[in-house]
């Protein structure tokens, strides 16, 4: 029984779609089904019910998973106890990633993860969808904001704070808003869905709609539209750092945040936690975190005088 073949039916059987698993192998569906096709002619079952739109397992199929997936989770450890057992940790880590953090601190702690680590394979997604690492096959995630429930296991990278922001251009054409009631009558940038914006200032809480006519489920995308002044925008402060030293945003309503116990985090399924090319890249990505974002971080000046009450243009 090839191994490959095993994890292509566990692969297959957790997305239910021959071709979305034949373009993530970078392979043919064809060569999919094949392969399905020679695990039940060794078995002498059907595994996998298949259709040129979805894939459903059978009874059969539901029995072989559990096995198949115990088979898996046992070679994986094998292999990171024979890596704990060298002088470097190997194997492929995947990971995925939001894109408003990817320049701030995705690829620069990778990159600098890779050189570390010459026997760990990396893969990186860049998405602000929010992933489900056990469905989609995931090791690791870094997020930002306030997690929610969840039965990952999570590591604090770095404090973080989500905060209001615009460019210069925008407050010097619209005005700054001067109580959170405000914001209602600004243009918004809004992330994906979340135009329900609550304001915090110590025990005070001012819940606001944001309204505005450019959405995006990219934060990396509303983060450049705020830059050239289309907007007010909700955001993680670290995500924006560089461009708040360099004056191109300047923090709106700075004395309220908009999360709280906001913070830079990664995320990954507790059966993950025991291989040591994962305790590695967790290491490395904290360590980056502390010396490189925290620790040059600092205060940013708030721009007063930018943010005083000016005429509308007409």
């Amino acid at each position: 029984m090839d191994i490959k073949d095993l994890k292509i039916f566990a692969r297959v059987a957790t997305v239910q779609n021959l071709s979305a698993v034949a373009a993530s192998l970078g392979v043919s569906a064809g060569t999919v089904s094949k392969r399905i096709q020679a695990l039940e002619d060794e078995l002498g079952v059907r595994l996998i019910d298949r259709t040129t739109r979805s894939s459903r397992l059978t009874e059969e199929g539901r029995m072989f998973l559990e096995r198949a997936e115990r088979i898996l989770a046992e070679m994986d450890l094998a292999k990171d106890e024979l890596s704990a057992n060298s002088t470097q940790p190997a194997g492929r880590i995947t990971i995925t990633a939001p894109a408003s953090l990817s320049r701030q601190i995705v690829t620069p702690a990778i990159m600098s993860f890779v050189k570390a680590f010459p026997g760990v394979e990396v893969r990186v997604d860049v998405s602000d969808h929010v992933a489900n690492l056990h469905e989609q096959g995931y090791d690791v995630a870094i997020r930002f904001g306030t997690l929610a429930d969840s039965t990952l296991k999570a590591k604090r990278l770095a404090t973080d704070r989500i905060i209001l922001v615009a460019s210069p251009c925008y407050i010097e054409r619209e005005g700054s808003p001067q109580k959170a009631t405000d914001i209602e009558s600004h243009a918004c940038l809004v992330h994906g869905e979340q135009r329900n914006w609550t304001l915090i200032r110590g025990e005070m809480r001012v819940n606001v709609r944001a309204s505005g006519r450019l959405m995006s489920d990219n934060g990396a995308f509303l983060q450049t539209a705020a830059v050239q002044g289309a907007g007010l925008f909700r955001t993680s402060e670290i995500a924006v750092l560089d461009e708040l030293r360099q004056g191109r945003l300047i923090r709106v309503l700075p004395e309220f945040e908009l999360g709280t116990e906001a913070a830079i985090w990664a995320v990954y399924p507790n059966a993950k936690h025991a291989m040591p090319r994962l305790r590695a890249f967790l290491d490395h990505l904290s360590a980056f975190c502390r010396e490189t974002i925290v620790a040059s971080a600092g205060e940013v000046a708030v721009d007063e005088e930018a943010l005083q009450p000016r005429r509308r243009a007409l």
